[in-house]
């Protein structure tokens, strides 16, 4: 019953962020815990590809008339490495064709982020060993405080809607 509702917020986009943002940390855990571990490459998922995702989604979500508020403008750094000022969200995912033709049905959340964007990668980080690899502690730590900034902001938000739609419902005065 309140699931539709639910849907005409930003709810499922943050839920998104959230879950990427555990499957994310528990890859860049998995590169610290194999820091020493010759011949060990680094992996990250896509953020730039999800990134690319969520800004689909929520044009998609505005241009059915549910106007969303401006997500913040970066979710972590770039799977090559090093921070970005501003997201490449110019080339679309493949399989993801912006929103529906007018009088056709809506697409879901879940239609804009493909399977894919929770597949760890191989990634080429600044430092690079003798044995081939590129793995750095700090360039980890910094990369897991970015991933749990984002997702503690995603939960905090996603909170916040929750409790007013509880006050809502409550009939209380906020």
């Amino acid at each position: 019953m309140i699931d539709p509702f639910l849907q005409q917020t930003t709810v499922p986009l943050l839920e998104r962020v959230a879950a990427f943002g555990q499957q994310r940390h528990a890859v860049l855990a998995g590169n610290i815990a194999n820091i020493d571990t010759p011949d060990y490459q680094p992996q990250d998922l896509p953020v730039q590809d999800f990134e690319r995702a969520l800004k689909q989604a929520v044009e998609a979500r505005r241009q059915q008339g549910n106007p969303q508020p401006i997500l913040p403008s970066s979710l972590g750094a770039s799977p090559a490495g090093g921070s970005r000022s501003h997201l490449a969200w110019q080339q679309p995912l493949p399989g993801v064709q912006g929103t529906p033709p007018s009088g056709t049905a809506q697409r879901r959340t879940e239609d804009f982020f493909p399977a894919s964007l929770s597949k760890a990668e191989p990634v080429r980080r600044n430092l690079t060993f003798h044995d081939g690899a590129s793995r750095s502690i700090e360039q980890e730590s910094m990369e897991m405080v970015k991933n749990a900034s984002m997702q503690s902001f995603a939960i905090e938000v996603m909170r916040n809607q929750l409790n007013i739609l509880e006050s809502v419902i409550s009939e209380r005065v906020v």
